[in-house]
């Protein structure tokens, strides 16, 4: 049965003698039906008069993937007559622009494909986007072009070239459009530039204007209306061939059978995914959401309103709201039988799974606090945490039994295992047949979980987090990258970091999009794991960027439907990893407890995390708290307008919440700088600048220097002791470890460093290591490093 689409053109006027018209078919890549077809010819005449017409494509991947393989072009009587009816409003259309006395601007935004193609390229400007992919793939599944481009192309690109285009229906991404003429320009946001481009040209006399562009087309296509006449025939003939009707029927097959061949919408190895994302989410879901202040009711929510919707994707499972509540419902009330109830704390030392996520909306179902506690913890760092937390019980994998066991915290009787043959198996806890399916009523500051500091900088510390503190976050990153209900949300990184849990399940959990969680970060499985879950969007922190980016490059590096990624840092191969792998890169600064008030609103700035998000403030302050110069470095302190924006504070630790909350500002311990446009740079955390002879390293910049070397896998750089003696501050060791097959020794790479590095940066010692150990949040673990070993070098001893 035939679906009408509601408003398939959107019509607006962003200034005078300016229309803009919209093909709002986002979840169909504005793919080309009835609807729209008619809807857009239909604009174009009514607004036939206007000085400027803006054609744009609804959402942020494609301007229009041609006719919708979907939908038939003639529903009412499938005749030949119909479809050819059809086929003359598709001509309508660059008749309506092409000849109009209208200039048109057309904003490519991802893919223009087929119609989609055409329609964009009898505009008068056509902008496109970084990642715009043009194709014509009408040859290629037994149709034929229209909207006069069979001549329109040959005139824009050559003979051959058009015939390439046309016969192969190859992806052409953006550059190469442009070096051949199919676009006018690049712009980072397309959408924003062809508006400013409108606005522009209708400040230009109108008349002189017109007449240019009618004397133009007249000169190059005096016969364009023939041309017209013959496409319609040739495309009605076509599609009366069987090999048209084999495209619709490949097309509704494909993810049956896997096969990607002959679907417009399915890129080649050389296409490039889309670009950009809308600036802020919609107002109306911003202002649903906030309504929502703790996790228990926006679970609530979420089952009430879409319970089929899937909400978990691990391990090639896909659990639903509604099958996920049944094992939350059933462990809730377990923990009740065992005694856990409000105010009480349940640890939890799991590698991710399913049921892991299920510890969590469980105890605070019951208005406990729920310990999540990193895996790698032994001995009395282990025992620290644990005493810190004060728990109720633990839940824990059985490989982890006797770590926790050590502690001497908790009894046997209070220790629950997954996997282990064990009177206390967790399994025991979904079985006592006392579901416990509604929530108690929790306040927006009722404490939800204790995330732990890192604590590679210092001892670590649980932070206290309200269920308010994870709804705003959560929101935060919505509105920044227009996270939307549609998307699948990748993270590899473990559930106690806010990564997976405060950014990953809980925007999950509030738009009904997927959360699909990894056992661990694996670089040589990343992207097989990115296909294998469907995700749009991911996250990346620390080293692993870079150790992606170091992997073999694939034909494969382009298979997938990533939309857009986001993380810290941006590394200075960003470009290059955005253009081997067909999507941008976006970053923020936050930590566990700022939570992050700084996001990348528009284009990526060189090196700034971003701009304050509304409702928070910063200063760059010195060491007395007083604000520095714009330009001039100095610790971030914060505040917020909104409740519940930062943690609570440091459990049981009152000596470091004085120094974390002094003088009414949140001390970050992170270095930063602010300019004169508000963009906000990261530079470092307090406790990871070396000192050397009167100069402040960032550690961090001298490591990113050393992942420019084709050799260099991952590097460690850290202070060591002076071997000018004591009271002359620091000296330089770089750690190095390199990548398989590597043949360069520690005098090598110093050497590159004195010819690529600032004199200041040049390391005091390097050495060659067989590997960097790394958190489960992919930081390097620098306590793991020696200052003894590696090779000494002076750089005085050098001519610079």
């Amino acid at each position: 049965m035939f679906n009408m689409d509601a408003n398939p053109v959107l019509v607006s006027h962003p200034a005078p003698g300016v229309v803009k018209l919209t093909l709002n078919r986002p979840r169909a890549l504005n793919a080309i039906s009835v609807d729209l077809l008619d809807g857009l010819t239909s604009s174009l005449r009514e607004h036939a008069s206007a000085r400027i017409i803006i054609l744009e494509g609804a959402g942020d991947r494609s301007f229009c993937a041609g006719e919708d393989l979907k939908q038939t072009l003639a529903p009412k009587t499938g005749s030949g007559e119909e479809l050819r009816g059809a086929f003359q409003k598709l001509q309508d259309i660059t008749r309506l622009t092409a000849s109009a006395s209208a200039t048109i601007i057309v904003a490519v935004q991802g893919y223009a494909i087929g119609g989609g193609a055409e329609i964009a390229l009898a505009a008068d400007f056509v902008i496109g986007g970084p990642n715009a992919q043009f194709k014509f793939p009408e040859a290629t599944i037994g149709h034929a072009v229209t909207g006069g481009i069979s001549l329109r192309l040959v005139s824009m690109v050559g003979l051959l070239k058009a015939k390439q285009l046309l016969m192969l229906g190859n992806f052409t991404g953006a550059e190469e459009a442009l070096r051949i003429g199919l676009l006018t320009e690049i712009a980072q946001d397309p959408k924003q530039r062809a508006l400013e481009l409108a606005l522009e040209l209708a400040m230009l006399p109108g008349i002189a204007a017109t007449n240019s562009k009618t004397s133009v087309e007249r000169a190059v296509f005096s016969n364009m209306e023939n041309v017209l006449h013959d496409e319609v025939n040739v495309a009605s003939y076509c599609f009366a061939q069987s090999e048209a009707a084999d495209a619709f029927s490949k097309f509704a097959s494909r993810k049956a059978t896997s096969t990607k061949t002959d679907s417009k919408c399915e890129p080649k190895k050389n296409s490039i995914k889309s670009t950009g994302f809308p600036r802020n989410a919609p107002e109306e879901v911003l202002a649903k959401l906030s309504a929502i202040k703790d996790i228990n009711t926006a679970y609530k929510v979420a089952i009430d309103t879409m319970a089929d919707r899937t909400f978990l994707r691990f391990g090639g499972r896909d659990l639903s709201f509604k099958e996920f509540d049944v094992s939350v419902s059933a462990l809730a009330g377990g923990l009740r039988e065992k005694g856990v109830g409000s105010g009480d704390r349940v640890l939890v030392i799991m590698r991710n799974s399913v049921e892991m996520v299920h510890t969590w909306i469980a105890t605070n179902r019951l208005g406990a606090t729920w310990v999540p506690v990193n895996v790698e913890l032994k001995s009395v760092t282990l025992q620290h945490v644990v005493q810190a937390a004060d728990p109720k019980l633990a839940i824990v994998d059985a490989e982890f039994f006797h770590d926790i066991q050590s502690t001497n915290v908790l009894g046997k009787e209070d220790i629950y295992l997954k996997g282990g043959a064990n009177f206390h198996d967790m399994k025991a806890l979904y079985q006592f047949d006392k579901a416990i399916s509604e929530a108690v009523e929790v306040s927006p500051s009722t404490t939800s979980a204790f995330l732990y500091t890192s604590g590679t900088t210092g001892r670590s510390k649980p932070c206290v987090l309200s269920h308010h503190y994870f709804i705003r976050q959560a929101m935060l990153l919505i509105d920044s990258f227009g996270i939307h209900g549609e998307d699948v949300l990748y993270c590899p990184f473990p559930l106690f970091h806010a990564d997976a849990t405060a950014l990953t399940v809980i925007p999950a959990i509030l738009l009904g999009a997927v959360a699909a969680l990894s056992t661990r970060f694996s670089a040589s499985r990343f992207w097989d794991e990115i296909r294998a879950t469907k995700a749009t969007v991911y996250d990346f922190m620390g080293a692993t960027l870079a150790l992606t980016y170091k992997q073999p490059t694939s034909p494969q590096d382009l298979d997938h439907s990533v939309r857009l990624a986001w993380g810290v840092p941006i590394p200075s191969f960003a470009e290059d990893y955005e253009r081997r792998f067909g999507h941008p890169l976006y970053t923020l600064y936050g930590s566990v407890e700022a939570s992050i008030p700084v996001t990348q609103k528009g284009t990526r700035v060189p090196g700034s995390c971003g701009t304050v998000s509304k409702g928070f403030q910063i200063r760059i302050a010195d060491e007395n708290d007083e604000p520095v110069p714009n330009g001039t470095t100095g610790q971030l302190l914060l505040r917020s307008d909104y409740p519940n924006a930062f943690f609570q504070g440091y459990f049981n630790n009152s000596s470091a919440n004085e120094g974390t909350f002094k003088n009414l500002w949140l001390h970050s311990g992170d270095l930063a700088t602010i300019d004169d446009e508000g963009n906000v740079y990261f530079v470092g955390r307090l406790k990871d600048v070396i000192r050397r002879r009167g100069e402040n390293i960032n550690a961090a910049d001298l490591e990113e220097e050393f992942l420019r070397h084709p050799a260099v896998k991952t590097a460690a750089a850290f202070a060591i002791p002076s071997n000018l003696g004591s009271g002359t501050e620091d000296d330089v060791k770089v750690a190095i470890q390199l990548c398989e097959s590597a043949e360069v020794d520690e005098a090598s790479l110093w050497a590159w460093s004195t010819e690529n590095m600032a004199r200041f940066q040049v390391p005091t010692v390097i050495e060659i290591v067989q590997e960097i150990k790394k958190t489960p949040t992919g930081k390097l673990d620098k306590a793991t490093l020696s200052p003894e070993g590696g090779q000494r070098f002076d750089i005085r001893n050098t001519r610079r």
